[in-house]
């Protein structure tokens, strides 16, 4: 696939398929920990490799902030902004979906699982029958 004279590289379709503005170095870091080249023909790339890259960069966004700021600039009347983005709690649940229907397909130890909680059950209070020196309580029965 060619974009205009140049190769459509593997880092061009993986920038293209994620709707959020990304940083750079994230998707760098994640091609390096799967060993791929960013500026390979993205013809020619693994696709089980490629969706493996995709469902991480997935699994940034959903394990990442919710909102990232966007940043503006201005001086004497010119003016610069860039835009950030707000991940609701819907969109979080959907790319984690979509992550982990990838990751069960090809790489099931990678899946994001549910958030852990404990619940902690009080039976009341209990009479102790014996004191902090070991010595026995006595009891008032009625």
């Amino acid at each position: 696939m060619k974009k205009g004279n140049n190769i459509y590289t593997l880092e061009d379709a993986l920038f293209s398929k994620v709707r959020f503005n990304i940083p750079d170095d994230t998707v760098h870091t994640i091609l390096i920990e799967r060993a791929l080249d960013g500026s390979m023909a993205y013809a020619d790339a693994n696709r089980d490799d490629v969706r493996l890259a995709y469902a991480d960069i997935l699994k940034w966004l959903v394990l990442g902030p919710s909102k990232m700021n966007n940043t503006s600039d201005s001086d004497n009347g010119w003016s610069h902004t860039e835009g950030g983005f707000e991940i609701s709690e819907r969109d979080r649940a959907e790319l984690k979906a979509e992550a982990n229907a990838i990751y069960a397909e090809l790489e099931p130890s990678s899946m994001l699982k549910k958030k852990s909680s404990f619940r902690i059950t009080s039976h009341g209070v209990k009479r102790a029958d014996i004191s902090a020196f070991g010595c026995p309580l006595p009891h008032i029965i009625k």
